[in-house]
């Protein structure tokens, strides 16, 4: 075989192996991601149920009074937060 052929050859097989491998290194991440078991709730959901009364500062520093939100629709949402 003939040295520039050779040479082709060689860049074309490396270009194969290294897709390839690309492909391979995806799948595996992909299956790792599928396995991934996420934590179950810790309690079960409070939805529709009355909330018992609490008073919290807001993200102005007012107090904010869940009874005072009485027969209005409130979404309690705490962030847990990393900070």
């Amino acid at each position: 075989m003939a040295p520039y052929l050779r040479a082709q050859f060689a860049t074309m097989l490396r270009k194969i192996l290294i897709g390839v491998g690309v492909l391979l290194i995806a799948l595996v991440v992909l299956v790792v991601a599928g396995l991934y078991v996420y934590p179950k709730a810790q309690i079960v959901s409070a939805t529709q149920q009355a909330a018992p009364d609490f008073t919290l500062k807001d993200a102005t520093g007012k107090d904010f009074n869940l009874a005072a939100q009485r027969g209005h629709k409130v979404v309690l949402y705490f962030y847990r937060g990393y900070w």
